[in-house]
């Protein structure tokens, strides 16, 4: 063999080598979060509307006071989360903690997220309490509420206070709080399409991951509501199962670069002694409350 046909053949295997370098690279890239997309409202108008509901809320449920470890604990945990979000796609995440019993999370426009004592007792690690905020914050990353909300027309108090935002900035803050409760009951009771949910655990997922938590603990969480029966019922009445969510998440993250996760730490474990303690109501009887005025 010449020296010319040698180099040639030798050339071609690094350039074939070179090929097959890049393919397994782009392979296993770090996954990326998506563009959201144009709802046609504007982050300021859904931060007002996510305010006043939050507001509602508060009137409503047994919110836990910010001094309280389970709300510190759930805003450090929020924030660790956050901060993996590129800024022009953020929102002011805000972290409540409800003492109710039931497991259930639910999310507002704009940014607040609400997550029930009995969520807390109920995750085994950390990761999977990460994994139900990183969802709930999926569904405010794609602005799913809004989106139901644009559905939604034929729902009366959510139509009003939508068009009231479309209108004007300036006046809709106080439409809005003339209709503060029809705007959190309406919240609280709508319900994502199972194209929401599925997206919200693709995106949490990426959330997840990005922070150091395994994405696979958000779909086990989700599956141990499923098999549990007790509380997991209200939780999926507004999160439909989109299908195998075990097996998306797995699909989802096959390619993605290995990672050592910690998914576990001694606050979580302190934080969830603490919940245990803690005196939680059950769902008639925040419901009674709210009527007698106890939580307002």
């Amino acid at each position: 063999m010449n020296k010319r046909s040698l180099m040639a053949r030798v050339l071609t295997l690094l350039l074939a080598v070179g090929f097959s370098a890049t393919e397994m690279l782009a392979a296993i890239s770090t996954p990326q979060l998506p563009d959201p997309g144009d709802t046609g409202v504007s982050k300021q108008q859904q931060e007002q509307i996510g305010r006043q509901a939050a507001g509602e809320v508060y009137k409503q449920m047994p919110v836990l006071p910010d001094s309280s470890p389970e709300t510190q604990y759930i805003r450090r945990l929020g924030e660790k989360l956050v901060a993996v979000i590129p800024e022009q796609y953020s929102w002011p995440y805000e972290f409540h903690v409800i003492a109710q019993k039931e497991i259930n999370a639910f999310a507002l426009p704009g940014g607040p997220i609400f997550v029930n004592l009995g969520t807390i007792t109920a995750a085994d690690n950390e990761a999977e309490l990460a994994g139900v905020l990183a969802h709930e914050m999926s569904h405010v990353y794609m602005q799913h509420s809004i989106k139901q909300m644009k559905k939604a027309q034929i729902t009366q108090g959510i139509a009003g206070v939508l068009g009231a935002v479309l209108g004007s900035v300036g006046g809709a803050v106080g439409t809005l709080g003339q209709l503060g409760a029809g705007v959190a009951g309406g919240m609280l009771t709508m319900r994502y399409s199972r194209a929401d949910e599925a997206q919200a655990d693709a995106v949490g997922a990426i959330i997840m991951y990005k922070a150091g938590y395994d994405p696979r603990n958000l779909a086990e969480f989700f599956q141990k509501l499923t098999s549990m029966g007790g509380g997991g019922p209200q939780f999926l009445s507004d999160h439909p199962n989109p299908g195998n969510r075990t097996q998306a998440i797995d699909e989802e993250v096959r390619n993605w670069p290995p990672q050592d996760f910690v998914n576990d730490s001694p606050a979580f474990a302190r934080v969830k002694e603490h919940a245990q303690d803690l005196r939680a109501y059950t769902a008639q009887e925040v419901a009674q409350g709210a009527k007698s005025g106890l939580w307002a």
